[in-house]
């Protein structure tokens, strides 16, 4: 008789297995509360700052007297001579009419080069500014590092079990990560809701185990 086929390997206690889903939970509902509440003081700021800079008016040249004198004289020539019917008689000279022509609505313009590269520009800087704030980027480091986690426990576990596991307790902690940072309430059908998961969970684990 072989003395190797009598050793069965070693398994995991069931309490480490739901563990470990269980904090894939955590990393992947708790926290993303957090990053919404983040991103919407984000997005706060950014208004508010944007309308604390009122654009200022372009300054305006003085004028001086000699060149008042010139447009009150170019005034009065004009009235001089304009006589009734003029309109009729005298079309409009080729430039006034080729730049009622060249004035067109700004949709109808051709679009100008470097207008995508601005829209780049800006929300390369908003990704960057946004990755820089502690209450966004620590919350989204967590939550990336849920998901390695995952995926290294889905090759040692069966599938059947791993997904609903991890999914189900991220439902979970996402409606306990809500209410904690929102200050929302939660309702009965909720309640209930997390129940059935939780009773959900307790079974599958017990079928495999």
């Amino acid at each position: 008789m072989d003395p190797d086929a009598s050793v069965t390997p070693d398994q995991p206690p069931v309490f480490n297995y739901i563990l470990s889903f269980l904090l894939v939970g955590v990393a992947w509902g708790f926290t993303t509360p957090f990053i919404r509440r983040a991103a919407a003081d984000f997005n706060a700021r950014q208004e508010q700052h944007s309308q604390s800079q009122p654009q200022a008016p372009a300054p305006q040249e003085p004028v001086s007297d000699e060149q008042e004198l010139q447009q009150t004289n170019g005034d009065n020539t004009d009235h001089e001579s304009e006589t009734p019917g003029e309109d009729e008689d005298h079309p409009l000279p080729a430039a006034s009419a080729a730049n009622t022509h060249t004035q067109q609505p700004a949709w109808m313009r051709p679009s100008n080069s470097g207008w995508l590269r601005t829209k780049i520009t800006t929300l390369f800087w908003t990704v960057i500014n946004l990755l820089r704030t502690p209450a966004y980027s620590i919350p989204l480091i967590i939550n990336l590092t849920g998901s390695v986690w995952f995926f290294l426990l889905v090759g040692q576990h069966e599938l059947s079990l791993t997904v609903p596991l991890a999914n189900s307790s991220a439902f979970l902690f996402t409606v306990l990560g809500e209410w904690y940072v929102e200050r929302k309430v939660i309702e009965k059908e909720t309640w209930l809701g997390m129940v059935l998961v939780l009773g959900g969970i307790a079974i599958c684990v017990k079928s495999k185990t």
